[in-house]
C-alpha cells in the first residue's frame, strides 16, 4: 500500500504541476498535511517516501519549464548561493565515513528540498494569492482533526508503533496527564511550524484589494485555523514565532478601524478560550526565566567548541542528527548530536558547510524591501520576520531542513525574500480568480 501511495502521490503532482505552479504546491501540501497520520498507520520504509514522491513530481513539471525574463531577474542572485549550499554536501557524499544507506538519508536532508528557494522566488503575486486560499482551506481542515484529538484523544488517530514514538513522548501537558496535538502531522512541533509559516501568505491575502466576498471571510477563517493550530501544538517555540508574526503584522498595516475592531475581538476571543484550559496555556512557561535560560544555554552551548574541534570535516552526512528513519538508526558510526540546527549542519558538512550556511543567512536577511507601493509589501515583510525567527530558532532545536511540510513552506517564504525586486509595483494587479477547474484566471 505505501508503495502504492509513493506512486500515486508522484503522477499526482506531475499531472498536477504541468497544469499549473499553483495545482502543483497545492497537491504537494496535500500530501504533505496528511503525510504524519498516513505514515503513523503505515509504519513500513515505503510510507517514508510518500511526500518526497510527490516532491520529484513537482520538480520535473517546474524546473525544468523556461523562464520569462522577470523569474530569471528574481532568480538572478540566489542561485549561485543555492549552487554552492548544494555543491559541498554532494561533494562530501563521496566519502565514506558513514553507510550508504546513511549518507542518502543525510543527503536528503541537507538538499533535497533546497530548490524550494527557488520556487519561492520564480512566484508570481497571483499564484501567491491562489496558493494563499488553498492553504487557508488545508488549515482549516487540519484544525478540524486537532479538535477532535483534543477533545477525544491522540490515541484514536496514532496508534502506538516506533513512528509514531515522538507523539507519545510529548505528554507533558496539565502535569504530565495530556499530550500535544499533532493533527494529521507527524508530530506537534510539525503542525505549529506549518501554521506559522503559512502566516505571511495569509496575512498578505488579506491586503489585496478587489477580493470576492467569500475569500475574506475564508482567508480570516484560516487565519485563526493557524493560530489555533499553534496553541493546539502546545508548542513554546512555536508560539514565538507566532506572536512575533501576529505583532509586526498589526503595527504595519493600515487598517479602517473596524478592521481592527475586528482582530481585536479575534485576539479577544482566542484569549478566553485559552484561559478555560490549562492544556493551551503551555506558553506561559516562557515567564520561567531561569528555565529558558537553561534551555538555551544547553542547546547553544553544549560541546560546540568541543565538536567543532574534534570533527572539523564534519562527521559524515546523516551522522550529525539528521532525522533518521527508526529502521537506519543502528547503523550509525560514530553517532553524535546536539540539539541545534547549525551544530548539525557542523557535524554533517563540517565548518565549511557551517559558514557557508552562515554567509547564505546574513545575505538573505540584508536584503532590500520590495517597497511599500507592492501589493505584498505586509506579506513581504512577515515573511522575513518569519525567515529571521526560525533561522534563530536553529540554536534551539533541529529538524529545520526536514520538516514536513514545514520546511518546503519555510524555503518558500526565503526564497520570496531573497527574490531581486526587478521593478516598482505602480498599482496593484487585478487578483486572480479560482475557477471550478482550478485553473488561475485574472
Amino acid at each position: 500500500m505505501s508503495l502504492f501511495l509513493c506512486i500515486a502521490a508522484f503522477f499526482a503532482c506531475v499531472i498536477a504541476g504541468r497544469r499549473s505552479l499553483v495545482s502543483g504546491l497545492v497537491v504537494l501540501m496535500g500530501i504533505g498535511y496528511g503525510y504524519g497520520i498516513i505514515r503513523a498507520n503505515l509504519p513500513d520504509p515505503y510510507s517514508h517516501f510518500i511526500f518526497d514522491a510527490g516532491v520529484v513530481g513537482i520538480y520535473l513539471t517546474q524546473l525544468f519549464r523556461p523562464l520569462t525574463r522577470e523569474q530569471r531577474l528574481r532568480t538572478q542572485g540566489l542561485r549561485p548561493w543555492l549552487e554552492f549550499l548544494m555543491a559541498w554536501p554532494l561533494l562530501l557524499f563521496l566519502i565514506p565515513n558513514q553507510d550508504f544507506l546513511i549518507r542518502v538519508v543525510g543527503l536528503r536532508g541537507n538538499i533535497f528540498l533546497l530548490l524550494f528557494l527557488l520556487i519561492g522566488a520564480r512566484i508570481v503575486d497571483a499564484d501567491r494569492y491562489n496558493l494563499s486560499l488553498w492553504l487557508a482551506v488545508l488549515n482549516i481542515a487540519v484544525c478540524g482533526f486537532a479538535l477532535l484529538e483534543f477533545f477525544t484523544s491522540v490515541e484514536r488517530f496514532f496508534p502506538r508503533n516506533e513512528v509514531t514514538r515522538l507523539i507519545y513522548s510529548s505528554k507533558d501537558l496539565v502535569g504530565y496527564t495530556a499530550y500535544r496535538i499533532p493533527a494529521t502531522f507527524s508530530g506537534s512541533h510539525a503542525y505549529a511550524g506549518t501554521m506559522v509559516m503559512c502566516l505571511p501568505f495569509l496575512f498578505g491575502a488579506l491586503q489585496q484589494k478587489n477580493k470576492q466576498s467569500w475569500q475574506t471571510p475564508l482567508l480570516v477563517a484560516g487565519l485563526i485555523a493557524s493560530l489555533g493550530g499553534v496553541l493546539l501544538a502546545a508548542t513554546k517555540l512555536h508560539f514565538v514565532g507566532a506572536a512575533a508574526t501576529v505583532l509586526v503584522a498589526v503595527f504595519s498595516t493600515r487598517s479602517r478601524s473596524s478592521q481592527f475592531l475586528g482582530w481585536l475581538l479575534v485576539l479577544l476571543a482566542l484569549g478566553w478560550v485559552i484561559s478555560g484550559d490549562e492544556r493551551l496555556q503551555r506558553f506561559t512557561q516562557l515567564q520561567d526565566t531561569e528555565m529558558v535560560s537553561e534551555r538555551v544555554g544547553i542547546s547553544v552551548n553544549q560541546n560546540f567548541l568541543n565538536l567543532a574541534a574534534s570533527y572539523p570535516f564534519g562527521n559524515g552526512l546523516g551522522g550529525g542528527g539528521t532525522s533518521m528513519p527508526y529502521f537506519l538508526q543502528s547503523q550509525i558510526q560514530n553517532p553524535v548530536g546536539i540539539e541545534n540546527e547549525y551544530a548539525r549542519i557542523m557535524l554533517e558538512q563540517g565548518l565549511i558547510g557551517l559558514f557557508l550556511w552562515l554567509a547564505f543567512i546574513t545575505w538573505v536577511l540584508a536584503q532590500p524591501g520590495d517597497g511599500k507601493n507592492s501589493p505584498w509589501h505586509v506579506g513581504r515583510r512577515l515573511a522575513w520576520v518569519t525567515c529571521a525567527a526560525y533561522f534563530a530558532s536553529g540554536l534551539l532545536g533541529t529538524g529545520l531542513f526536514t520538516s514536513i511540510p514545514q520546511t518546503c513552506l519555510f524555503l518558500m517564504n526565503v526564497g520570496w525574500v531573497a527574490a531581486r525586486q526587478t521593478e516598482p509595483v505602480r498599482e496593484a494587479a487585478r487578483l486572480p480568480q479560482i475557477t471550478e477547474q482550478g485553473a488561475v484566471t485574472t
